[in-house]
């Protein structure tokens, strides 16, 4: 059962005045209370409490609300020491509102030094990545509630807490379109698939972070491979072969800015083309993010950010300090010239194609983070804004900077994350989306192999693997994140929802896998199925539950209120939290002492826009009586 702990101590501060009560309950809190702040100014307010937690639960958070705002909350991260715990944007109308800590009841709990302080209004982003749903679904895959219950898994999560959708568009799948060893499946990732995305994950109340790969295959640090349309479109207006490894190495300089011009052109008209088409479905997304973790740059050998080899084999970045080196080498290389102007021209006209389609879209340069000595290394970040920033040109290719952060490959906690983020809001003015996390729930696949991440020292013994340590890692990220001083805007998991779908012919294998092989045409493994957001039948795992109690505070479109009883009266206040006029119905229901209905009372008033009204009906309350509280236009509950 969910109990509510009394706060400590309470102190509210805002423009030259304070609100501060302190509540000595040193013992038993076991039927604690939540505590009631009143004298505030109308707005927005920052809570925190320094917080000793022994067990995570998804439903033991920190909140704060007001009548006419949704909740605002974070689930409280583990910590035996005290942790500063932040719920951000708490919003307060009428001069009040009510903080506490909801708990099951199964850990033990110390909250102290709690702050309420004014602030601005802020949504934290609790997304995930949704581009491989359809792909899992035609496979089989079925996604379930905790209960086993089967979803529409946008529509669950969208109401489990998961605010934005990721969803990252290749150009072309299919067999041949890849790096030559795998590819991506034809029919999914791409253009239609994408829409059809997109328009299901605005029709579920999500925002929608939309990636441009730039690339039929998965693209990163180290792997940009230029669309195979547009290679085609290249020897077919131009005459070169941009597939050709022995051209690319004897081009001309003439000839290798006249591809890249040709680049900066298509790179426009493409982006234009999809966004236009994003908006004819009213499906513009909030986020854009330029390419997929692009720290060695676009489109090679064309938009490199430095000059590196790529070998021939599967048209990757190659080191002498890389493991397969001498393997790779035999097969030689396309050798990579630094193109830092024109990867600055590609990311330019990314950029100016979204905003004449939306001026009003926030656009990402996303890379991705390196550990160093259990920090986030920043250098992997400023060698290359530090360019952008000296040719005065970061203000014409981002709004906000990307990061993935996952702390298997990163070998760092979430605060050092969080305080990476704080350093480049500082240096550049813009703040951090995590692009990309994942962590384990298990130790392996269902296969018993591993999967793509593992254990770091620094979490192994406080989250292992398994639900309840998967759930720990995100309460702490999710916090250390809001306690970020605004420098981050929020977290897009990877990937919640590329689960395992059984095979019928092989136990334990999945038929989902993270590419297809061309030589045989079948998936190799899926590796992130333990890593997903449900289990390896198809349940939702307790980690949602921390999406879902890590809540944003928004303004109640509607009307607002509670029904009080003071001896044989029955009375309301009704707010309209609304821009337009609404109707507020106050119901009285008598019953005989069998139950039977013999008295129907009722007060109704209009209430207009952003005011309040009071409805009261006198009656005989000795016996069987119910109150309903009701709007108008459509029979709705007033809550």
């Amino acid at each position: 059962m969910k109990k509510l702990f009394m706060l400590l101590a309470v102190m509210t501060v805002f423009s030259a005045s304070a609100y501060a009560q302190t509540v000595d309950i040193s013992g038993d809190v076991s039927n604690g209370k939540t505590v009631e702040v009143t004298g505030l100014e109308d707005g927005f307010y920052d809570l925190t409490a320094t917080c000793k937690n022994t067990a995570v639960s998804a439903d033991t958070y920190l909140y704060g609300e007001s009548a006419g705002y949704t909740k605002a909350s974070t689930v409280l991260p583990l910590s035996q020491d005290g942790v500063t715990v932040t719920v951000k944007g708490i919003g307060v109308s009428g001069g009040k509102c009510e903080i506490g800590v909801m708990t099951d009841g199964n850990s033990v709990i110390e909250i102290s030094d709690v702050n309420l302080e004014k602030s601005e209004e802020f949504n934290f982003i609790t997304g995930g990545d949704m581009t491989e749903v359809n792909y899992i679904e035609s496979l089989g895959g079925e996604y379930k509630d905790s209960d086993g219950n089967k979803v529409d898994v946008f529509e669950y999560l969208a109401d489990n807490g998961v605010n934005m959708a990721r969803i990252r568009l290749s150009n072309t799948t299919g067999k041949g379109t890849g790096d030559g060893t795998y590819y991506l499946p034809e029919g999914f990732q791409d253009e239609e698939d994408c829409l059809k995305l997109a328009k299901r994950a605005k029709d579920a109340g999500m925002g929608i972070q939309f990636t441009f790969n730039y690339s039929d295959y998965w693209s990163n640090g180290t792997r940009q491979i230029i669309p195979s349309q547009w290679a085609k479109q290249i020897k077919e207006e131009l005459g070169y072969d941009v597939k050709d490894a022995d051209f690319l190495n004897s081009m001309t300089d003439t000839q290798k800015k006249e591809i890249q011009d040709k680049l900066v052109t298509i790179i426009y008209n493409y982006t234009y083309d999809i966004m236009s088409k994003l908006k004819a479905q009213d499906t513009v997304p909030e986020y854009v993010s330029l390419g997929n973790e692009i720290n060695g740059g676009l489109l090679f050998p064309f938009g490199n950010a430095y000059a590196a080899n790529m070998s021939k084999k599967d048209l990757e970045l190659t080191f002498e300090s890389d493991k397969d080196y001498e393997e790779i080498k035999q097969y030689g290389f396309v050798t990579c010239d630094d193109e830092m102007a024109y990867l600055i021209e590609f990311l330019k006209s990314g950029y100016k194609a979204v905003k004449d389609v939306s001026p009003e879209t926030q656009v990402i340069i996303h890379f991705a983070t390196e550990g160093e000595n259990g920090s986030i290394k920043d250098s992997r970040y400023t060698w290359i804004f530090d360019e952008f920033v000296k040719k005065g040109v970061m203000d014409e290719i981002a709004d906000v900077l990307g990061a993935s952060y996952y702390p298997a490959w990163s070998n760092s906690t979430a605060s050092a994350m969080a305080d990476f983020c704080e350093r480049m809001y500082a240096k550049y003015g813009k703040p951090v989306m995590i692009m990309e996390t994942g962590y384990n729930w298990n130790p392996t696949r269902k296969d018993g192999y591993q999967g793509q991440l593992v254990d770091i020292d620094a979490y192994k013994d406080i989250y292992p693997p398994t639900q309840e340590g998967h759930a720990g890692y995100m309460a702490e990220l999710f916090n250390e994140l809001k306690g970020a001083g605004g420098s981050c805007v929020g977290v897009l998991y990877w990937d919640p929802c590329m689960i395992h779908v059984e095979d019928p012919e092989k136990e334990n294998a999945s038929l989902s896998g993270w590419a297809i092989r061309e030589s045989d045409d079948k998936n190799d493994a899926n590796v992130v199925e333990n890593t997903t957001l449900f289990d390896f039948d198809g349940k939702a795992i307790k980690s949602v539950g921390v999406f879902k109690n890590s809540m944003n505070s928004e303004k109640k479109n509607g009307l607002s209120g509670n029904v009080t009883t003071d001896g044989n009266k029955v009375s309301a206040t009704v707010t309209n939290n609304s821009s337009s006029e609404k109707k507020a119905n106050l119901y009285l229901a008598v019953y005989d002492k069998d139950g039977v209905l013999t008295n129907v009372k009722i007060d109704s008033k209009s209430v207009q826009a952003g005011g309040s009204v009071d409805l009261s009906i006198d009656g005989d309350l000795s016996g069987i009586y119910k109150t309903f509280l009701w709007n108008g236009e459509n029979f709705a509950p007033i809550n």
